[in-house]
């Protein structure tokens, strides 16, 4: 019969390693913005979770006229929550975050009237900084700080 021509055009070894490189620059900057994401919004979390936990722990004391506390542990990763012997909750904090060595609070305590015995500031270190929760003298109002 004869020789059978064959065009056969592929792409070539450089050809195909280009197009992999683009893939994997993109695919990256993907995977490293939805993680900052991702943890933005555990922060964010974390932070509602602890406000409302200050405020469940004031109202507690005043319904049940008892001394009810929120203090950290010596790692600065979790938290907890009760009055004398007994704990209501315990909360990690975000693996990214962890209270600060520098925070001049570590536990508040509510008195039976609802007002807070110690007030200052919880300092947090985030990825971004350090971010502050502060507790005021008198009603345990908190305010948040970047």
């Amino acid at each position: 019969m004869g020789d059978v021509k064959r065009n056969e055009q592929g792409f070539t070894i450089i050809e195909t390693i280009l197009v992999l490189s683009i893939v994997m620059v993109i695919t990256s900057s993907i995977v490293y913005v939805t993680t900052s994401k991702v943890e933005q919004a555990e922060e964010q979390r974390f932070f509602r979770q602890f406000h409302l936990d200050m405020q469940r722990m004031q109202s507690i004391a005043i319904g049940e006229t008892k001394y009810t506390h929120i203090y950290f542990d010596g790692s600065g990763k979790k938290y907890l929550g009760g009055w004398a012997d007994v704990h209501l909750f315990e909360y990690e904090l975000p693996k990214h975050m962890r209270l600060s060595i520098n925070s001049n609070l570590k536990r508040v305590s509510f008195h039976p009237n609802g007002t807070v015995s110690q007030f200052g500031t919880f300092t947090f270190n985030t990825r971004e900084g350090y971010k502050t929760v502060t507790v005021y003298i008198g009603s345990g109002r908190l305010s948040y700080e970047k």
